[in-house]
């Protein structure tokens, strides 16, 4: 004899098996009836990254999700107006502390040494909250009249010591963590140089270990644009939901 399974079950059952499925643009919703702009599905870690730039004003405001790399852990967004790496970057960092979701800034001067301290751009409105171990740190940045182009840097870690961030893992999808935010064009994911970033941007100066060269690129990330992965999670996604709807089970 065969039962047809409720379109119901189905689907909690495809929500079970697909929950990074929410992490995406087109589908990401925030409290407080807040919205953004621009977004990109970003390349690495499964981030997403919505923003708003006001041009009139300067003003940066952002919303990155991520999932940290364990349940105590750690998500973080950066600038870095000089170099596609960690070294330099101008970082805010969402973390729980004492139970409660914290963001906090950092300045990271080199790879070995980590700061807390306000960073070269006021910040205001910061926040983070986590729903279902996700986590989205909100921020509003200002920045210098001209710097409509820079590196941006995004990070999960697994661990909080003391307040501060412990280091993060260093596999491929943490190294390609990188990409140029381009506040005109209203692009984020994707590699490439912020020729556009001025010169005389604040911000700590580059680690001496780094080369001339860091400045001018960035590392190729796995996608050509940030979406395509998720894209075609979403295709799958939709193909089990539907086609689940039709399963027979024989008993």
């Amino acid at each position: 004899m065969a039962t047809i399974m409720p379109a119901g079950i189905v689907f909690a059952i495809v929500l079970m098996v697909s929950p990074a499925f929410s992490l995406d643009c087109a589908t990401q919703k925030f409290s407080q009836n807040r919205s953004f702009i621009n977004c990109s599905d970003l390349p690495a870690l499964s981030a997403v990254f919505h923003w708003t730039y006001n041009s009139s004003s300067s003003s940066l405001s952002v919303a990155f999700t991520a999932t940290p790399a364990a349940s105590d852990g750690w998500v973080s967004w950066a600038i870095n107006p000089t170099a596609a790496a960690m070294a330099g970057a101008q970082a805010l960092v969402a973390f729980k502390e004492s139970g409660a979701m914290v963001v906090k800034p950092f300045v990271l001067n080199n790879y070995s040494s980590i700061l807390q301290t306000n960073l070269s751009y006021p910040v205001s409105k910061t926040s983070a909250e986590e729903v279902s171990g996700v986590v989205t740190l909100f921020a509003t940045f200002q920045l210098p009249e001209n710097m409509t182009k820079f590196y941006h840097i995004w990070q999960v870690g697994a661990a909080v010591n003391a307040s501060r961030p412990a280091k993060h893992e260093f596999k491929p999808e943490n190294l390609n963590a990188k990409g140029t935010l381009d506040l005109v064009a209203g692009e984020g994911g994707g590699a490439g140089s912020p020729g556009g970033a001025p010169s005389e941007s604040p911000g700590p100066s580059r680690n001496p270990g780094d080369s001339p060269g860091d400045s001018q690129s960035v590392a190729p990330s796995p996608h050509k644009n940030g979406d395509s992965g998720i894209r075609k999670s979403r295709i799958s996604y939709y193909f089990l939901l539907f086609t689940g709807s039709f399963l027979v089970f024989y008993f």
